[in-house]
């Protein structure tokens, strides 16, 4: 692609969440009712990448930082991009990177991002879930499923107006 085209990749934001597992639930969030795009809605814990830093590494690092945890045997399992109308208020297009990952050490913290919920696999697709994790859920707790990609738009209310007819998976081997 030419320089000065669009999209232009630039305007992207990084984020890496984990999907937490122990004894058979996942722990995830329960974003803050303050949260302007999303609140109340279940999400796996993580957040924006910093600088220079890969989303394998970063996941990690937002885990502890907001969950006062750490996770073992991080799996990669799904990657979206978000594109959004307003990228002014909605931060521009959003690239997420989905790990999940065992429990390994640590006491849960307090966070102002929301509350911490334990789920059980079949509780998780019933919650209120963020509007692109909701669409890739089945395919992150299913263990036999690679790791898919998918493509969200949304509209100017939040809500995903066209997404990918098929989500693509790498097959495990």
């Amino acid at each position: 692609m030419a320089i000065n085209q669009e999209p232009n990749i630039h305007e992207l934001v990084v984020c890496a969440n984990i999907f937490v597992r122990k004894d058979g639930r996942y722990l995830l969030l329960k974003r803050s009712p303050k949260k302007k795009f999303a609140p109340n809605v279940i999400h796996p814990i993580g957040g924006k990448l910093d600088n220079n830093e890969n989303p394998f590494i970063g996941s990690q690092r937002e885990l502890l930082e907001e969950a006062g945890i750490k996770v073992k045997s991080l799996k990669l399992e799904a990657v979206i991009l978000e594109i959004s109308p307003h990228k002014k208020e909605m931060e521009n297009n959003w690239l997420i990177f989905h790990f999940s990952g065992d429990y390994d050490s640590g006491e849960l913290i307090k966070t102002e991002e929301g509350e911490f919920v334990w789920l059980e696999p079949e509780e998780i697709a019933k919650q209120d879930l963020f509007p692109s994790v909701e669409q890739v859920i089945g395919n992150i707790l299913n263990p036999s499923d690679g790791t898919v990609f998918a493509t969200f738009e949304y509209d100017d209310n939040g809500k995903i107006i066209e997404r990918t007819k098929k989500i693509d998976k790498c097959a495990l081997l």
